[in-house]
């Protein structure tokens, strides 16, 4: 009687041992399958994300390189172009003078000269040869030029010295549509960039303004609010960050955070 209850407690044992070890296996089997799983959505997240850096310097490249063309066609031919009919207006003036010349000479004179800066800002070697800082420097002087603005830039001159020319060229565009965004929607007066360290490997780029302010959620749904988006797009594929604070109608603070 008691050889049966021993080998029937060892049935049991053996049982339950056997039935333990296959739930450990099919919770082993239950764990590859959602390890498998996670790891293929990863590959796929990380493939869906290399497409997209893939697709944006693509877009970026053919934005500069069309940039670059038109700069070249407005300096070397119609800019060309109007200084010779310039020339022509003032031999003309000289024989018979006129008020009406003297302000024809005048508006070509200052389309001449918005060519030049347009030109100027839609090409990219200025930006290469001289470095982040002095061509937002003249980005700002361009903007004072205008009289309606005044602007300010606090930076040390060798602050971005670490970043690349690729990295260099897409955060003067985002900070070029910034302040297109300021010059045309913000009914500001004075403009600050302001570009420090605020870690040992973070530095920031703080653009300010003393416009009427926004909704940002409000702008940034709407069909107008394309632009910041394709800042934020920007921003993600160079590893930086854009966080925008705006009041109304105290004015608006964008904050660019970059790692070095």
């Amino acid at each position: 009687m008691q050889q049966k209850q021993e080998d029937l407690l060892l049935t049991i044992v053996i049982a339950t041992l056997f039935f333990l070890l296959i739930g450990i296996f099919y919770l082993l089997l239950v764990f590859m399958f959602y390890q498998k799983q996670r790891k293929n959505k990863l590959e796929k997240e990380e493939m869906k994300h290399q497409f997209d850096q893939t697709m944006l310097q693509a877009q970026i490249e053919i934005q500069e390189n069309t940039m670059n063309y038109i700069s070249g066609e407005i300096h070397d031919n119609i800019g060309q172009i109007l200084s010779l009919t310039r020339i022509n207006l003032n031999i003309l003036a000289e024989k018979s003078p006129s008020e009406i010349l003297s302000k024809i000479d005048s508006l070509l004179g200052k389309a001449i000269n918005d060519l030049r800066h347009l030109s100027h800002n839609l090409n990219s070697s200025n930006l290469l040869e001289f470095g982040i800082i002095e061509a937002l420097n003249q980005l700002l002087q361009q903007i004072e030029k205008t009289g309606k603005f005044t602007t300010e830039l606090i930076a040390d001159h060798s602050i971005l010295d670490f970043v690349t020319n690729d990295k260099s060229l897409i955060l003067y565009r985002m900070v070029q549509e910034l302040l297109n965004n300021i010059l045309k929607h913000a009914n500001a007066t004075h403009i600050i960039i302001t570009i420090k360290m605020i870690e040992p490997q973070k530095y920031l780029i703080l653009i300010s303004d003393n416009g009427d302010g926004f909704d940002t959620s409000t702008v940034l749904n709407q069909k107008k609010g394309i632009g910041l988006r394709h800042i934020f797009s920007r921003a993600k594929m160079i590893d930086t960050t854009v966080t925008i604070k705006s009041r109304e109608p105290i004015g608006t603070n964008i904050f660019i955070e970059i790692k070095k």
